[in-house]
């Protein structure tokens, strides 16, 4: 999968998310960065490839914000 973007989302919420994604057929991987992991942090990142404006604009809306560039 191309990488693209990302959301990072506390740990407890991922099978809320996950769920809603799966009901919407949308692609995503769920990553937990090495760095993350090392800070002991709660945190995960749902990352997403290129997509449709319109996919996005709904992926957008379920998150309540913009995704973050995936880094190189």
């Amino acid at each position: 999968m191309n990488k693209s973007f990302f959301y990072t989302i506390d740990k407890s919420v991922v099978p809320e998310y996950t769920k809603i994604l799966n009901l919407m057929k949308v692609p995503y991987l769920v990553e937990e960065p090495v760095v993350l992991l090392r800070e002991g942090s709660s945190a995960c990142r749902i990352v997403f490839p290129n997509m449709p404006a319109s996919l996005y604009g709904m992926v957008r809306k379920l998150f309540g914000r913009d995704g973050e560039p995936y880094p190189l």
